[in-house]
Protein backbone atom coordinates (compact mmCIF):
# COMPACT_ATOMS: atom_id res chain seq x y z
CA UNK A 1 0.00 0.00 0.00
CA UNK A 2 1.50 3.25 -0.80
CA UNK A 3 1.27 5.51 2.26
CA UNK A 4 1.70 9.27 0.41
CA UNK A 5 0.08 11.67 2.04
CA UNK A 6 -3.06 12.37 -0.55
CA UNK A 7 -6.60 13.41 0.47
CA UNK A 8 -7.77 9.76 -0.06
CA UNK A 9 -4.54 8.16 1.87
CA UNK A 10 -5.76 10.68 4.74
CA UNK A 11 -9.09 10.14 4.52
CA UNK A 12 -8.79 6.06 4.53
CA UNK A 13 -5.91 5.75 7.55
CA UNK A 14 -7.93 8.16 9.44
CA UNK A 15 -11.62 6.44 8.45
CA UNK A 16 -10.49 3.51 9.78
CA UNK A 17 -8.58 4.78 12.97
CA UNK A 18 -12.07 6.24 13.64
CA UNK A 19 -13.84 2.89 13.81
CA UNK A 20 -11.48 1.65 15.59
CA UNK A 21 -11.76 3.74 18.09
CA UNK A 22 -8.15 5.10 18.12
CA UNK A 23 -6.45 8.58 18.56
CA UNK A 24 -5.98 10.14 14.67
CA UNK A 25 -4.50 13.38 16.11
CA UNK A 26 -3.70 14.68 12.32
CA UNK A 27 -5.25 17.69 10.37
CA UNK A 28 -6.24 17.91 6.93
CA UNK A 29 -4.65 20.76 5.99
CA UNK A 30 -3.60 24.55 7.38
CA UNK A 31 -5.86 27.75 7.44
CA UNK A 32 -3.19 30.35 8.81
CA UNK A 33 -5.03 33.05 7.23
CA UNK A 34 -8.71 31.73 7.66
CA UNK A 35 -9.46 31.51 3.99
CA UNK A 36 -11.30 28.53 4.65
CA UNK A 37 -13.58 30.12 7.33
CA UNK A 38 -14.34 33.85 5.19
CA UNK A 39 -13.76 32.64 1.40
CA UNK A 40 -17.13 32.20 -0.70
CA UNK A 41 -18.37 29.26 -0.77
CA UNK A 42 -18.00 27.85 -4.73
CA UNK A 43 -18.51 23.88 -5.26
CA UNK A 44 -14.53 22.34 -6.15
CA UNK A 45 -14.35 18.53 -6.32
CA UNK A 46 -10.19 19.33 -6.22
CA UNK A 47 -10.21 21.56 -3.18
CA UNK A 48 -9.46 20.00 -0.14
CA UNK A 49 -12.60 20.84 1.19
CA UNK A 50 -15.08 20.45 -1.79
CA UNK A 51 -14.84 24.88 -1.79
CA UNK A 52 -17.51 24.76 1.55
CA UNK A 53 -15.88 27.23 4.26
CA UNK A 54 -16.73 26.65 8.12
CA UNK A 55 -19.41 29.95 7.98
CA UNK A 56 -22.84 29.30 9.82
CA UNK A 57 -25.90 28.48 7.79
CA UNK A 58 -29.36 29.53 7.39
CA UNK A 59 -31.29 27.04 9.22
CA UNK A 60 -32.05 24.14 7.21
CA UNK A 61 -29.77 25.55 4.55
CA UNK A 62 -33.03 27.43 3.84
CA UNK A 63 -33.73 24.13 2.20
CA UNK A 64 -37.58 23.28 1.77
CA UNK A 65 -36.94 19.62 1.02
CA UNK A 66 -34.30 19.14 4.14
CA UNK A 67 -37.14 21.26 6.81
CA UNK A 68 -40.05 18.94 5.28
CA UNK A 69 -38.36 15.65 4.75
CA UNK A 70 -35.56 15.49 7.81
CA UNK A 71 -36.96 18.28 10.43
CA UNK A 72 -36.86 17.54 13.90
CA UNK A 73 -40.83 16.85 14.18
CA UNK A 74 -41.01 16.80 10.12
CA UNK A 75 -39.65 13.42 9.74
CA UNK A 76 -42.02 11.90 12.38
CA UNK A 77 -39.40 10.22 14.06
CA UNK A 78 -41.27 9.86 17.43
CA UNK A 79 -40.13 8.90 20.45
CA UNK A 80 -41.68 5.88 22.20
CA UNK A 81 -43.47 6.54 25.92
CA UNK A 82 -42.20 3.24 26.53
CA UNK A 83 -38.94 3.42 28.22
CA UNK A 84 -38.76 0.81 30.47
CA UNK A 85 -35.02 -0.52 30.97
CA UNK A 86 -35.43 -2.96 33.59
CA UNK A 87 -32.68 -5.11 33.57
CA UNK A 88 -30.57 -3.18 30.97
CA UNK A 89 -28.32 -1.24 33.00
CA UNK A 90 -26.00 -3.83 33.32
CA UNK A 91 -25.27 -4.59 30.19
CA UNK A 92 -22.03 -3.82 29.30
CA UNK A 93 -22.39 -3.60 25.04
CA UNK A 94 -25.09 -1.22 23.67
CA UNK A 95 -26.55 -2.35 20.00
CA UNK A 96 -28.49 0.03 18.44
CA UNK A 97 -30.77 -1.04 15.06
CA UNK A 98 -32.28 1.29 12.23
CA UNK A 99 -35.13 -0.74 10.18
CA UNK A 100 -36.26 1.28 7.46
CA UNK A 101 -38.74 -0.46 5.32
CA UNK A 102 -40.80 0.71 2.15
CA UNK A 103 -39.98 2.52 -1.25
CA UNK A 104 -36.63 4.06 0.10
CA UNK A 105 -36.11 6.00 -3.29
CA UNK A 106 -39.37 7.91 -2.22
CA UNK A 107 -40.47 7.06 -5.99
CA UNK A 108 -44.00 9.08 -5.87
CA UNK A 109 -45.05 7.54 -9.11
CA UNK A 110 -45.70 4.32 -6.73
CA UNK A 111 -49.49 4.11 -6.40
CA UNK A 112 -50.20 1.30 -4.74
CA UNK A 113 -49.79 -0.14 -1.03
CA UNK A 114 -47.51 -2.56 0.45
CA UNK A 115 -48.35 -3.77 3.78
CA UNK A 116 -44.97 -4.19 6.15
CA UNK A 117 -46.93 -5.80 9.14
CA UNK A 118 -44.52 -7.81 11.38
CA UNK A 119 -42.11 -8.35 14.11
CA UNK A 120 -38.48 -8.37 15.23
CA UNK A 121 -37.76 -10.74 17.33
CA UNK A 122 -34.13 -11.76 19.30
CA UNK A 123 -32.83 -14.50 20.39
CA UNK A 124 -30.96 -14.89 23.90
CA UNK A 125 -31.52 -11.31 24.40
CA UNK A 126 -33.91 -8.15 24.86
CA UNK A 127 -35.31 -5.49 22.18
CA UNK A 128 -36.62 -2.35 23.14
CA UNK A 129 -38.24 0.20 20.42
CA UNK A 130 -37.27 3.44 21.26
CA UNK A 131 -38.43 5.38 18.23
CA UNK A 132 -40.41 5.08 15.15
CA UNK A 133 -40.09 6.75 11.43
CA UNK A 134 -42.64 7.96 9.88
CA UNK A 135 -45.24 6.32 10.91
CA UNK A 136 -48.64 8.05 10.03
CA UNK A 137 -51.06 7.62 12.77
CA UNK A 138 -53.39 5.67 13.50
CA UNK A 139 -52.90 3.92 10.46
CA UNK A 140 -49.53 2.73 11.49
CA UNK A 141 -48.41 1.60 15.02
CA UNK A 142 -46.72 -0.75 17.34
CA UNK A 143 -48.64 -3.34 19.21
CA UNK A 144 -48.35 -4.01 22.69
CA UNK A 145 -45.05 -6.97 22.79
CA UNK A 146 -46.37 -10.44 24.34
CA UNK A 147 -42.39 -10.26 25.50
CA UNK A 148 -39.29 -8.18 26.04
CA UNK A 149 -37.76 -10.35 22.96
CA UNK A 150 -40.29 -8.92 20.27
CA UNK A 151 -41.69 -5.82 18.58
CA UNK A 152 -44.79 -5.84 16.62
CA UNK A 153 -45.89 -3.46 14.09
CA UNK A 154 -48.73 -2.61 11.79
CA UNK A 155 -47.13 -0.49 8.51
CA UNK A 156 -48.27 0.04 4.73
CA UNK A 157 -46.36 2.36 2.52
CA UNK A 158 -46.79 3.67 -0.76
CA UNK A 159 -43.97 5.96 -1.67
CA UNK A 160 -42.50 6.83 0.98
CA UNK A 161 -41.06 4.18 3.98
CA UNK A 162 -41.44 3.69 7.63
CA UNK A 163 -38.72 2.03 10.28
CA UNK A 164 -38.03 1.60 13.66
CA UNK A 165 -35.12 2.46 15.88
CA UNK A 166 -34.21 -0.06 18.44
CA UNK A 167 -32.31 -1.03 21.14
CA UNK A 168 -30.60 -4.61 21.76
CA UNK A 169 -29.21 -6.44 24.16
CA UNK A 170 -27.74 -9.59 24.71
CA UNK A 171 -28.04 -11.90 27.68
CA UNK A 172 -25.43 -11.23 29.95
CA UNK A 173 -23.04 -14.32 30.73
CA UNK A 174 -22.03 -13.14 34.43
CA UNK A 175 -25.28 -13.91 36.25
CA UNK A 176 -25.60 -17.29 38.27
CA UNK A 177 -29.48 -16.97 36.67
CA UNK A 178 -27.94 -17.17 33.05
CA UNK A 179 -28.32 -20.65 31.96
CA UNK A 180 -25.09 -22.49 30.66
CA UNK A 181 -27.21 -23.23 27.35
CA UNK A 182 -27.95 -19.55 26.94
CA UNK A 183 -24.33 -17.93 27.75
CA UNK A 184 -23.35 -20.55 24.46
CA UNK A 185 -25.74 -19.16 22.23
CA UNK A 186 -25.03 -15.77 20.73
CA UNK A 187 -27.54 -12.59 20.23
CA UNK A 188 -30.03 -13.42 16.39
CA UNK A 189 -32.70 -10.78 15.39
CA UNK A 190 -34.73 -12.00 12.83
CA UNK A 191 -37.00 -9.19 10.84
CA UNK A 192 -40.53 -10.71 9.97
CA UNK A 193 -42.74 -9.17 7.34
CA UNK A 194 -44.76 -10.23 4.25
CA UNK A 195 -42.52 -9.02 1.74
CA UNK A 196 -39.22 -9.91 3.63
CA UNK A 197 -37.91 -12.49 6.37
CA UNK A 198 -33.98 -12.48 7.67
CA UNK A 199 -32.04 -12.94 9.96
CA UNK A 200 -28.70 -11.60 11.30
CA UNK A 201 -26.56 -13.01 14.29
CA UNK A 202 -24.64 -11.82 16.35
CA UNK A 203 -21.54 -11.07 14.35
CA UNK A 204 -23.85 -9.65 11.50
CA UNK A 205 -25.05 -7.13 13.81
CA UNK A 206 -21.72 -5.86 14.66
CA UNK A 207 -21.48 -3.39 11.43
CA UNK A 208 -24.06 -4.27 9.56
CA UNK A 209 -25.05 -1.74 6.78
CA UNK A 210 -27.32 -3.63 4.26
CA UNK A 211 -29.93 -2.67 1.75
CA UNK A 212 -32.45 -5.81 0.85
CA UNK A 213 -34.42 -5.38 -2.62
CA UNK A 214 -38.20 -7.20 -2.31
CA UNK A 215 -39.48 -6.09 -5.35
CA UNK A 216 -39.32 -4.67 -9.05
CA UNK A 217 -40.66 -1.54 -7.92
CA UNK A 218 -38.18 -0.24 -5.21
CA UNK A 219 -39.16 -1.61 -2.09
CA UNK A 220 -36.80 -2.40 0.22
CA UNK A 221 -35.55 -2.77 3.54
CA UNK A 222 -32.15 -1.24 5.20
CA UNK A 223 -30.16 -2.27 8.04
CA UNK A 224 -27.44 -0.09 10.10
CA UNK A 225 -26.05 -0.90 13.25
CA UNK A 226 -24.38 0.85 15.93
CA UNK A 227 -22.30 -0.90 18.44
CA UNK A 228 -21.16 1.27 21.91
CA UNK A 229 -18.56 -0.97 24.15
CA UNK A 230 -18.02 0.55 27.54
CA UNK A 231 -16.91 4.26 27.66
CA UNK A 232 -17.06 4.17 23.82
CA UNK A 233 -17.11 7.46 22.09
CA UNK A 234 -20.06 9.26 20.44
CA UNK A 235 -21.86 7.91 17.54
CA UNK A 236 -25.12 8.23 14.91
CA UNK A 237 -26.78 7.38 12.19
CA UNK A 238 -27.27 9.18 8.81
CA UNK A 239 -30.61 9.19 6.60
CA UNK A 240 -31.49 11.30 3.96
CA UNK A 241 -31.57 11.43 -0.20
CA UNK A 242 -29.26 10.87 -2.78
CA UNK A 243 -29.10 11.80 -6.61
CA UNK A 244 -27.63 12.51 -9.55
CA UNK A 245 -28.10 16.23 -11.17
CA UNK A 246 -26.94 17.60 -14.75
CA UNK A 247 -25.74 20.26 -15.81
CA UNK A 248 -23.34 20.64 -12.64
CA UNK A 249 -19.48 20.29 -12.23
CA UNK A 250 -20.20 16.96 -9.77
CA UNK A 251 -22.33 14.30 -10.65
CA UNK A 252 -25.13 14.84 -7.91
CA UNK A 253 -26.12 15.86 -4.69
CA UNK A 254 -27.43 13.98 -0.77
CA UNK A 255 -28.48 15.99 2.20
CA UNK A 256 -30.28 14.54 5.06
CA UNK A 257 -29.90 14.47 8.85
CA UNK A 258 -27.73 13.64 11.70
CA UNK A 259 -29.17 11.39 14.27
CA UNK A 260 -27.79 10.46 17.73
CA UNK A 261 -27.43 6.83 18.29
CA UNK A 262 -31.00 6.43 20.06
CA UNK A 263 -32.26 8.60 17.39
CA UNK A 264 -32.46 12.14 18.41
CA UNK A 265 -32.25 14.38 15.67
CA UNK A 266 -28.86 16.18 14.96
CA UNK A 267 -28.73 18.58 12.55
CA UNK A 268 -28.77 18.64 8.76
CA UNK A 269 -26.12 17.78 6.07
CA UNK A 270 -25.76 18.86 2.61
CA UNK A 271 -23.36 18.20 -0.02
CA UNK A 272 -22.12 16.74 -3.74
CA UNK A 273 -20.02 13.83 -4.83
CA UNK A 274 -18.43 13.62 -8.44
CA UNK A 275 -15.35 13.01 -9.88
CA UNK A 276 -11.96 15.28 -9.10
CA UNK A 277 -9.09 15.83 -11.52
CA UNK A 278 -7.27 12.87 -10.77
CA UNK A 279 -10.55 10.01 -11.66
CA UNK A 280 -11.24 9.78 -8.08
CA UNK A 281 -14.59 9.22 -6.91
CA UNK A 282 -15.29 11.90 -4.16
CA UNK A 283 -17.70 13.70 -1.83
CA UNK A 284 -17.86 16.54 0.52
CA UNK A 285 -20.50 18.15 2.52
CA UNK A 286 -21.34 20.26 5.00
CA UNK A 287 -23.30 19.32 8.91
CA UNK A 288 -25.42 22.06 10.64
CA UNK A 289 -27.28 22.21 14.11
CA UNK A 290 -30.71 23.13 13.23
CA UNK A 291 -30.01 26.82 13.99
CA UNK A 292 -27.95 26.99 11.35
CA UNK A 293 -24.55 27.07 13.73
CA UNK A 294 -21.27 24.95 11.71
CA UNK A 295 -20.73 21.56 13.15
CA UNK A 296 -18.24 20.23 10.31
CA UNK A 297 -17.05 19.26 6.84
CA UNK A 298 -17.41 15.47 5.39
CA UNK A 299 -15.08 14.58 3.21
CA UNK A 300 -14.45 11.35 1.71
CA UNK A 301 -14.75 8.27 -1.56
CA UNK A 302 -17.43 6.89 -2.69
CA UNK A 303 -18.36 4.06 -5.62
CA UNK A 304 -20.64 1.65 -7.20
CA UNK A 305 -21.49 -1.64 -6.29
CA UNK A 306 -21.32 -2.73 -1.84
CA UNK A 307 -20.04 -6.09 -1.82
CA UNK A 308 -21.85 -8.62 -0.05
CA UNK A 309 -24.93 -5.99 -0.48
CA UNK A 310 -25.72 -6.27 -3.68
CA UNK A 311 -28.92 -4.54 -3.16
CA UNK A 312 -27.13 -1.41 -2.63
CA UNK A 313 -26.00 0.65 -5.85
CA UNK A 314 -23.17 1.97 -3.83
CA UNK A 315 -20.91 3.10 -0.72
CA UNK A 316 -19.53 5.72 1.15
CA UNK A 317 -16.93 6.15 3.58
CA UNK A 318 -14.59 8.75 4.95
CA UNK A 319 -14.30 11.42 7.53
CA UNK A 320 -15.51 14.91 9.19
CA UNK A 321 -13.25 17.58 10.17
CA UNK A 322 -14.10 20.60 12.77
CA UNK A 323 -14.25 24.18 12.55
CA UNK A 324 -10.87 23.78 13.09
CA UNK A 325 -10.08 21.88 9.92
CA UNK A 326 -9.00 18.87 12.12
CA UNK A 327 -10.41 15.18 11.84
CA UNK A 328 -12.84 14.58 14.24
CA UNK A 329 -14.65 11.75 13.34
CA UNK A 330 -15.65 9.33 10.84
CA UNK A 331 -18.64 8.50 8.44
CA UNK A 332 -19.52 5.43 6.27
CA UNK A 333 -22.46 3.80 4.83
CA UNK A 334 -24.41 2.76 1.40
CA UNK A 335 -26.85 4.85 -1.20
CA UNK A 336 -28.73 3.95 -4.23
CA UNK A 337 -30.52 6.46 -6.53
CA UNK A 338 -33.90 6.85 -7.29
CA UNK A 339 -35.74 6.60 -10.44
CA UNK A 340 -36.47 10.15 -10.56
CA UNK A 341 -36.08 13.45 -9.01
CA UNK A 342 -37.89 12.54 -5.81
CA UNK A 343 -35.78 9.72 -5.22
CA UNK A 344 -32.54 8.43 -3.97
CA UNK A 345 -31.52 7.21 -0.75
CA UNK A 346 -28.55 6.81 1.69
CA UNK A 347 -28.34 5.30 5.12
CA UNK A 348 -25.02 5.41 7.34
CA UNK A 349 -23.84 6.28 10.78
CA UNK A 350 -20.97 8.65 11.67
CA UNK A 351 -18.70 8.37 14.93
CA UNK A 352 -16.38 10.36 16.70
CA UNK A 353 -12.49 9.95 17.12
CA UNK A 354 -11.70 8.91 20.89
CA UNK A 355 -8.45 11.53 21.93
Amino acid sequence: MNRNRTFASIALLCALAAWAVVGCDQSTGTDTSNDVATRTQSINLNDTYGGYNTANEKPGFADPFLLHNYGAEANNMVALADSDTTGESHMRVHRYLLVTWGNLNADSTINFSTDWSGSLCVENGLVRPLRTVRFEYPQDYLTRPASRNCVQWVSHTQPDFDGILLALHRVPCDSLATPDSLCATPLSVTFKTGPLTVTFNQNDLRDLHKVIQVDAAGNAVAFNTIVLEPHACRHGFLAGQWKDVSGQKYAGIFRGEWMTENGVHAGFLRGVYGQNRRGTNVFFAKWINDDGTFHGIMKGTYGAGAGANADADGWFNGVWVSRELRIAGGVRGVWGKGPNDDGGFFRGVWGTLCR
